[in-house]
């Protein structure tokens, strides 16, 4: 590696693999590869040294970041790379897959000698080419030493989670909230929409505070992370409302999936004794249902 512009490998230069080079090159030699080579004349028009193949990278970068579209993908790329030089070499796993999947790469690799940690990215590629994105890591701790001086380059903020995995379990589950909040908003968008609710309005409502900000930043973190039900909304009265959302929907013809399941939850509530406290008290059924206490020595960032 040279002392004065360490080499830093990219595999992958699709729009994030290119979006994460772009505020390495500031510090870093990035030698890039990908295996389209339309992909690889837009990186070297950026600055990305354009590498013959996948070994290259390997043999002249000590750390390799991935940025494929499957994991599929970056098992192949381990194959690849392998051709080169993976001793010593250390492999960061950016591109959005399972738990196992790390554990997976990580098999296919140790047997020459590297190692892989895994970096999600939270945010668009806009963020990330301007290096202000979120990176989740799971590492051993001697890993993320060495990773963390190419990842803080592109980020704005990182959390090392715990071992190799970590990274992306976290990442699943922000989607997962991300992706339910997606369906329960079209729901919600829907149903103003046939109610004659302006969708400027609706909008509006949601984006404020008392909307969907609400229920994280009041309920979670200063009711359930403080375990503090007393006054605020009964969860009778949310059970109330939940019930009338769902009539109107029926009314007006709206398909409503998560407003339903969510119904359920209400329902269980009452049978549970929660009626009277504050509907942050739901969190109470998932403590009985798991091992999860929200209390204690949990608090909100």
């Amino acid at each position: 590696m040279n002392e004065h512009k360490p080499i830093v490998g990219i595999i992958g230069l699709g729009n994030a693999g290119l979006a994460l080079a772009t505020p390495l090159l500031r510090r870093f030699d990035v030698l890039g590869y990908d295996r389209d080579a339309e992909r690889l004349t837009v990186a070297r028009d950026k600055g990305v040294r354009v590498a013959a193949d996948a070994a290259q990278v390997a043999r002249q970068s000590d750390i390799v970041l991935l940025s494929l579209p499957t994991p599929a993908a970056s098992l192949a790329a381990a194959d690849a790379l392998a051709q080169g030089q993976l001793l010593d070499r250390l492999v960061i796993e950016t591109s959005t897959v399972s738990p196992q999947d790390v554990t997976a790469l990580q098999a296919r690799v140790a047997p020459y000698g590297a190692r892989v940690i895994d970096a999600a990215i939270i945010g668009g590629v806009h963020k990330l080419a301007q290096g202000k994105t979120t990176f989740l890591v799971g590492a051993s701790a001697e890993d993320y030493a060495l990773a963390k001086p190419i990842l803080e380059i592109a980020a704005e903020e990182i959390f090392h989670l715990g071992p190799a995995g970590s990274g992306m379990r976290a990442k699943l589950v922000n989607n997962a909230v991300a992706h339910t909040t997606m369906v329960m908003l079209m729901e919600g968008a829907t149903l103003a929409a046939k109610a004659g609710v302006p969708l400027d309005v609706f909008y509006t409502l949601m984006r404020r505070e008392s909307g969907l900000l609400r229920p994280l930043t009041h309920r979670f973190g200063e009711r359930v992370l403080q375990q503090d039900f007393e006054g605020g909304m009964p969860t009778a009265n949310a059970r109330k409302d939940s019930a009338l959302a769902l009539e109107l929907g029926r009314e007006l013809g709206v398909p409503l999936f998560t407003m339903q399941a969510s119904h359920t939850v209400y329902e269980i509530a009452r049978g549970a004794g929660l009626d009277r406290l504050d509907y942050a008290s739901i969190s109470k059924l998932w403590e009985q249902w798991t091992d999860v206490a929200f209390g204690g020595n949990a608090h909100a960032q």
